[in-house]
């Protein structure tokens, strides 16, 4: 059975993404990398997925900068 993967952030880079990536993978959540906008990589998650995966970023607060020390 295939994923419907949906966008989950496009302007996120390291080391938050890879801190994302991180959480994501510890809560079990499925993700990729799939492809770049202009800012940064795509990241996607199943599409059943994306409300649990905003609350983890939504625990650090998307606007915290992604060059933040809390990432490293």
């Amino acid at each position: 059975m295939s994923q419907n993967w949906t966008q989950f952030t496009k302007r996120t880079e390291n080391p938050k993404l890879a801190w994302l990536v991180r959480q994501l993978d510890a809560a079990g959540i499925p993700n990729r990398i799939n492809g770049a906008s202009f800012h940064a990589p795509i990241l996607e998650v199943p599409a059943e997925n994306l409300d649990a995966a905003w609350d983890i970023l939504d625990a650090v607060g998307d606007d915290t900068p992604d060059d933040d020390p809390q990432f490293a």
